[in-house]
């Protein structure tokens, strides 16, 4: 489902990545696991398009990221360290700003909204705004966002990251939920996290 061939990213002279590689199986749930500063953020946003690479090649379910960007990313969802959310937006209103952004077809968005809000448990927090939620709850959100469009890819950067050791129970439940019906990869600096969730 993910293939990474000889990935390299430089920042001037700083070399982010060199030369990685590794694929994760469909049905995988794959860690990501290293020190803070090791490249892990770059390596995330160079295989959901936010960043090109230098060199390599990035396959997400047989498409190259490199010629196929849409076609890729409409087959991931994302959760990037600092989800992009919106404080003054209802979480309601801005699930439904992302499902105009994703393109959802009309007839489609009652059934997945549902779905993404019971999935994160989300249905008391629903008139909201973002801003006042929890920590813990703004992380829902950001879920709820990445899986909105039901996608067979599921990237996490940090998920637990700022977390209280109850949001982080929570969260991780909740990835292991997801993780029936997806593959994900998740980047951590956390060894308990990666021996919690992942497979591998």
């Amino acid at each position: 489902m993910i293939e990474v061939t000889d990935l390299s990213k430089a920042y001037g002279q700083v070399q982010a990545l060199k030369g990685v590689s590794f694929h994760v199986n469909a049905g995988e749930v794959v860690g990501l696991l290293g020190p803070n500063g090791a490249g892990k953020t770059t390596l995330m946003k160079v295989l959901t398009g936010y960043l090109h690479s230098d060199t390599g090649r990035v396959l997400i379910d047989g498409l190259d990221i490199a010629s196929e960007t849409l076609a890729v990313q409409r087959r991931i969802g994302c959760l990037l360290e600092n989800a992009p959310l919106y404080p003054e937006m209802s979480v309601q209103g801005y699930l439904r700003m992302i499902a105009d952004l994703r393109q959802i077809p009309k007839n489609d968005r009652p059934l997945l909204l549902s779905r993404a809000i019971r999935a994160t448990s989300l249905e008391d927090q629903l008139t909201r705004p973002i801003g006042q939620l929890s920590k813990g709850f703004r992380q829902r959100v950001g879920l709820a966002q990445a899986i909105l469009h039901n996608p067979p890819v599921l990237i996490l950067d940090e998920p637990t990251v700022g977390l209280d050791p109850t949001q982080i129970l929570e969260v991780r439940r909740l990835i292991l939920r997801l993780a029936e019906h997806t593959t994900v990869l998740l980047s951590t600096h956390i060894l308990s996290e990666v021996e919690a969730i992942c497979d591998r």
